[in-house]
């Protein structure tokens, strides 16, 4: 046990350390408590992860073998710990295609190595994690095979919680939802092959999408009514069947800005019946529509580059939109781009009538724009 726990903290040394330099809000916590074992052969360890949690007390340490793995169990932390597995890829919790397999239900809890797997499949129910808490931090996990229309990892009313670092693939439906939840950061993960979207947020305000890597997700990420002040910078979105960005009713006020989005079959961004959307810096490229708006008004528009999509922008009975200084390659004019769409004359609504919008100064050569990266890890 002596030669145990000088590993472990040498283990939580390093992590800490490179978990703060990449980030202060990663083991930025104080963990100060008893350290508890789960599987391998030392006295005293336990055999499953639940009963650990049982016994312990706040601000404690459970580390988790991979010597018994998979874990086939359903765990509730309602306790301020730190749960640390000791390889993300060997250390495995199953949830036998039934229910949550994790639960947060205390605040301040670090989940850290692990893969999760075989939830239930109760659409906006059941979940890889879920977590109903705040202050959490989930990083460093593969979050796989969940059920046929289950989450990922559910934030559900869980606000300033930190997910990072994690390897998201295979979930029925989304990869990560929040929905009532704020002030989250989703930094760092990679999404792939998740059957509906990477994120969703919903009723959502204030939270960040950051460094993220999403291909081949049916979408990537969908900001749904009531979800307001998100931003979404720096990720890389490439090969979604359906969309890059989607913003959809009462989702107002949101940034969109320095992003990658690339080859996403159908749009680049759609944005329907939304207010106030900030398009900024991104490389739009290779979709069909690169921006498609409807009823999306107040909308910015600024210094992008529209490259290889088959219609570069187009709209539908949208006002107020602003157009300033974006790159279309197939305008390399000095003067104003066309951006062709239509609308509803005001007193006839059933007549609509070709209409156009202006980017009157379009920049004349692409934008050198800093994003995630061009390749797939």
């Amino acid at each position: 046990m002596i030669f145990e726990s000088i590993f472990l903290v040498l283990i939580l040394i390093s992590f800490s350390s490179i978990g703060i330099a990449q980030n202060s809000n990663i083991c930025s916590q104080h963990w100060n408590g008893a350290i508890l074992y789960v599987g391998g052969n030392g006295p005293n360890n336990y055999t499953r992860i639940q009963d650990a949690i049982s016994d312990s007390e706040d601000k404690d340490i459970i580390f988790v073998y991979d010597d018994s793995s998979p874990y086939y169990e359903h765990i509730t932390i309602d306790k301020s710990i730190y749960l640390i597995g000791e390889n993300k890829t060997t250390t495995v919790i199953d949830g036998e295609n039934i229910g949550d397999v994790v639960m947060f239900s205390a605040d301040n809890i670090t989940l850290q190595g692990f893969t999760i797997r075989h939830s239930g499949d109760t659409p906006k129910t059941d979940a890889g994690i879920e977590s109903k808490s705040n202050g959490n931090k989930i990083f460093g996990n593969s979050i796989v095979q969940n059920g046929r229309y289950a989450i990922g990892i559910f934030l559900n009313g869980s606000s300033n919680t930190h997910v990072s670092d994690n390897f998201i693939s295979e979930n029925g439906n989304e990869g990560i939802f929040l929905e009532k939840s704020t002030h989250c950061i989703i930094q760092g993960n990679i999404f792939t092959q998740n059957g509906h979207c990477a994120i969703v947020v919903s009723r959502s305000r204030e939270n960040t999408i950051v460094d993220n890597v999403m291909y081949n997700n049916y979408a990537g990420v969908s900001l749904w009514p009531d979800s307001m002040e998100n931003e979404i910078a720096h990720n890389l979105l490439l090969n979604q069947q359906y969309s890059g960005v989607g913003v959809w009713p009462g989702a107002n006020d949101n940034d969109i800005h320095h992003n990658n989005l690339s080859n996403n079959s159908l749009y680049g961004i759609i944005i329907t019946r939304a207010l106030g959307t900030n398009i900024a810096h991104n490389i739009i490229q290779g979709s069909n529509e690169g921006c498609h708006f409807d009823f999306a008004n107040r909308t910015i528009i600024s210094f992008n580059n529209f490259l290889d999509n088959n219609h570069s922008a187009c709209f539908t009975n949208s006002s107020l939109n602003r157009w300033k200084q974006n790159y279309w390659d197939e305008h390399p004019w000095i003067w104003p781009k066309c951006i062709m769409g239509t609308i509803r004359v005001p007193w006839n609504k059933t007549r609509v009538i070709p209409w156009i919008n202006l980017d009157w100064f379009p920049a004349t050569k692409p934008y050198n724009l800093p994003f995630v990266g061009d390749e797939i890890p």
